[in-house]
């Protein structure tokens, strides 16, 4: 859990606001894991109870043909004028005496002792599933409720770090735009410098630089020619942006337990909510779509192939299919549309390298976030 890098700054008011989004982060990651954990927990309670809730089902229907065997038993022992009493003894007899119970009925009536052993199984195993199913039901609610107080508190550290990323953000751009405001004035004063000097220069040594030669000025003394170099090229990317524009914590939760019995194929990233997610890399948007389970969602394709997918936003960013965009600019806003419980606002992040499988992208976020 932390912030991402955003440029070298110097300014000290800056550097302590980095630091103290750092802190609050330090100090909600142990917090943040058991939210994780406990919300893995919570969905392999709803898969045992789903498997649980079958099984007795099951369980039940099998006792209902053993029962229906054991009355159509029961009516031939009526008809041979044998004691029905006999078959209820069994279902109450300890061990010593339903062991001697099934022996009379084998002599008395022929009734095979596997019968009765079955339907006591079903019966025993009946009730181990209910009990389990009673803890486990109780275990879930339980965890549900504690775990969005947990999730409420982590939110709250959320929301504060965030407001402090803002306010560090707002500061470095300020900082950039008042650096740029002096450059441009350097550059005029320096650019109106030059013109005076040039229409005050008459001698005959004086050149000028061929028009198709943009690298040259004019000299500005006798036999003392001055260059300057074209513009700079743009700075190189610095490799991927955290797809979570400010404060975001997040775990290794691929293959983690999710609804309906899934394995997780992603890392979901908790943030404050409406938090600005942005592209990981520059590339184009391939798709934009809402379903039950991602919510709002969008595709993004980078330039070598490579594709992410972005779910439970609450908002997208101003951006439409087909649309290029630049590395770290905003495709939506952190939000728990879909089936994302409104108490956990997060993104759900997939990376699906040159467009196939999705693979593990907790150590690609992990390096950038």
């Amino acid at each position: 859990m932390a912030v991402p890098a955003i440029g070298q700054v110097t300014d000290e008011d800056i550097d302590r606001a980095r630091g103290e989004v750092n802190e609050i982060m330090a100090d909600s990651q142990e917090l943040g894991i058991e939210v994780q954990d406990a919300w893995a927990r919570q969905f392999a309670l709803e898969k045992e109870i789903s498997d649980l809730t079958s099984s007795i089902e099951v369980a039940r229907v099998k006792i209902g043909d053993a029962e229906r065997r054991l009355e159509e038993v029961a009516v031939e022992m009526y008809m041979g004028s044998s004691s029905v009493a006999s078959i209820q003894v069994l279902f109450s007899a300890d061990d010593e005496k339903y062991g001697a119970g099934i022996e009379y009925l084998r002599n008395v009536t022929g009734v095979e002792e596997d019968v009765v052993n079955t339907l006591r199984s079903f019966r025993a195993e009946l009730g181990r599933q209910t009990d389990r199913l009673n803890e486990a039901s109780a275990e879930q609610e339980i965890l549900v409720s504690e775990l969005e107080v947990r999730a409420t508190e982590l939110q709250s550290d959320l929301i504060e770090a965030q407001a402090v990323y803002d306010t560090l953000v707002q500061r470095q751009a300020a900082e950039e735009e008042a650096r740029r405001r002096a450059e441009e004035e350097a550059r005029r004063l320096a650019a109106e410098e030059a013109a005076r000097n040039a229409t005050t220069t008459t001698a005959p040594s004086a050149t000028t630089a061929p028009e198709d030669d943009p690298g040259e000025t004019t000299t500005t003394a006798p036999g003392e020619t001055t260059t300057t170099s074209p513009a700079p090229p743009p700075p190189p990317s610095s490799g991927g942006a955290c797809p979570v524009a400010g404060a975001v914590s997040f775990t290794d939760s691929w293959g983690a337990p999710r609804s309906g019995g899934r394995a997780h194929q992603g890392v979901d990233m908790i943030a404050a909510r409406d938090t600005p997610l942005v592209a990981i890399y520059s590339g184009t948007i391939r798709r934009i779509s809402s379903g039950n389970l991602s919510g709002l969602s969008v595709w993004l394709q980078a330039g070598n192939g490579d594709q992410f997918f972005y779910a439970h936003l609450e908002s997208y960013g101003d951006i439409s299919v087909g649309q290029s965009v630049n590395e770290g600019q905003v495709i939506g806003y952190n939000g728990s549309s879909g089936n994302a419980p409104s108490w956990l606002p997060h993104l759900h992040f997939e990376y699906h390298p040159g467009g196939g499988s999705a693979v593990n992208p907790y150590p690609l976020v992990r390096s950038l976030c």
